[in-house]
């Protein structure tokens, strides 16, 4: 799952690459970014929340205590009611898109509104496609299959990196529109092969009334408002990008992307995994099982993401120069991105924990705690993106949507300790404390070979590649030697899994 996880990243970089190389930070890149955000955001904000977090809960309550052939009866019954909730979605969004633009992105110019407009019609049919490949999804990961869900993105990656390497940019931002709608489209055709292995036959089955579709109801509004702290962030981000000049948006939404992919790569595998076990642990009444996951998957998170967000910290600018430098993206879009992404990255470890701790609150179907979560973080992103967007500019965007998703993960982890669920031991605050005294040093390993490597290599594309890679691998090593002479529990768990398997091995 994570090689698949990982491709499917490394293929993102390299769709943004190109589409940064063709259009950089121009207003056609503006117009594109709108239109893709617009019907996606639209989606999360009315229905995304439901699909991902409230289906697999109930759907693996049926697995545990109904049997399987309820629990697949439910499904199609769910996966009908998105269809329908979808199609009006699209349709409102085409006709409503001129009124949706104006609201979402006002400083953007005429002419940039009108191709933001005429994009956005052709990519809001992605939300059909978009919820049965979310209810695709959770079919498949409540009955432990997680490589084929987590090879969707690859499918539609590999589509707009397969357009763009053949037609480049001949048909303009409507071109790569269009591909990407195809893309959407194949991330649910690829998994029906899988769903019907597992017996999953779709049938229009319109019964409303069913018990489970009552219970998704019931936890759906509070539900969707606590998964809005990303998309309204973004949605924030845009709305006052757009006044701050051409460029900075999209510049905001390169940083945002390689942002989401880094930290992604690992934060989504761990909640992909743990998610469908905690429904079935909560589902059993199993609480020393539910905490115990909840415990690994915060560890686990901690010693992976703490790391990346100090390399990104401090070498975002030749990250940014490596994936995105070429073609029409120049020095100035590169100084652009690098800034929003210096400080996105304060907020990686915030959105690491929130993912996790939000899917431990859904699998216990309670959606209410982390909606207050939620609002409380987007009014302080609210306010925070006004005041620093005034101070700092596409930097204080980026700083206001990571102290956002910090405070999310804070309200998460007093609330969720609150209702008696004590995480975390005094034993993993030690630990973490370890791993924290591990970060610093490997900060300054890597801060220090950085600037040697400015020095000392050329600006053009391979010495880029040096000056990241450099840093980052003397940063690591320094990383995994301080984690090993601190005696850290995960560190110490790698070693242990490396013995058992040489002795295995051996004998």
């Amino acid at each position: 799952m994570v090689i698949a996880t990982l491709s499917a990243k490394v293929c993102g970089l390299l769709r943004d690459s190109f589409i940064a190389a063709y259009f950089a930070t121009g207003a056609d890149a503006d117009a594109f970014f709108a239109a893709t955000k617009i019907p996606l955001l639209f989606f999360d904000l009315v229905i995304g929340g439901v699909i991902s977090a409230a289906f697999i809960p109930v759907f693996n309550e049926y697995l545990e205590i109904d049997g399987k052939g309820r629990a697949l009866q439910f499904a199609n019954r769910f996966i009908n009611v998105v269809l329908i909730l979808t199609g009006i979605l699209a349709v409102l969004g085409i006709v409503l898109a001129p009124q949706l633009m104006d609201i979402i992105t006002p400083g953007l110019s005429d002419s940039t509104k009108v191709l933001a407009v005429r994009l956005s019609n052709i990519m809001f049919p992605m939300i059909v496609f978009t919820g049965l490949a979310f209810s695709f999804v959770g079919i498949l990961q409540s009955f432990g299959e997680f490589n084929v869900p987590a090879v969707i993105s690859l499918i539609s990656n590999g589509i707009m990196i397969l357009y763009l390497m053949i037609f480049r940019d001949k048909f303009g931002v409507t071109g790569v529109a269009v591909a990407m709608l195809i893309g959407w489209a194949l991330q649910a055709a690829v998994q029906i092969p899988s769903l019907i292995k597992f017996k999953f036959a779709y049938s229009p089955d319109f019964y409303f009334n069913d018990e489970g579709l009552k219970k998704t109801l019931y936890l759906a509004i509070p539900l969707l408002v606590s998964t809005w702290v990303q998309p309204l962030g973004t949605l924030i981000n845009m709305r006052f990008a757009s006044s701050l000049g051409q460029g900075i948006m999209s510049a905001l939404e390169y940083a945002n992307r390689l942002y989401i992919i880094i930290v992604g790569i690992f934060s989504f595998v761990v909640t992909n995994l743990v998610f469908p076990l905690l429904s079935r642990a909560n589902a059993a009444g199993d609480d020393n099982e539910s905490r115990t996951l909840m415990r690994g998957a915060l560890k686990s998170v901690s010693f992976v993401i703490l790391p990346v967000m100090a390399l990104f910290i401090i070498l975002a600018k030749p990250a940014v120069a490596l994936v995105y430098q070429r073609g029409a993206f120049d020095a100035h879009s590169a100084m652009l991105t690098s800034t929003a992404l210096t400080f996105y990255a304060f907020g990686m470890l915030g959105f690491a924990y929130a993912e996790v701790l939000n899917k431990s609150f859904f699998a216990m179907q309670n959606s209410k705690t982390p909606m207050l979560s939620a609002l409380i973080s987007i009014g302080v992103n609210i306010v925070l993106s006004y005041m620093l967007s005034k101070l700092m500019g596409i930097g204080g965007l980026a700083l206001a949507a990571a102290l956002a998703a910090s405070l999310n993960a804070a309200l998460n982890f007093f609330f969720i300790s609150k209702k008696g669920h004590n995480i975390l031991t005094k034993a993993d605050v030690f630990d973490t404390a370890k791993l924290l005294l591990s970060v610093l040093v490997m900060a300054a390993v890597t801060w220090g070979t950085y600037r040697l490597s400015i020095l000392l290599l050329p600006d053009n594309f391979w010495g880029r590649a040096l000056m990241l890679l450099i840093p980052s691998a003397c940063g690591s090593i320094a990383y995994l030697l301080t984690c090993m002479i601190c005696k850290a529990a995960e560190i110490k768990l790698i070693l242990d899994l490396f013995h058992v398997k040489k002795r295995g091995e051996s004998a």
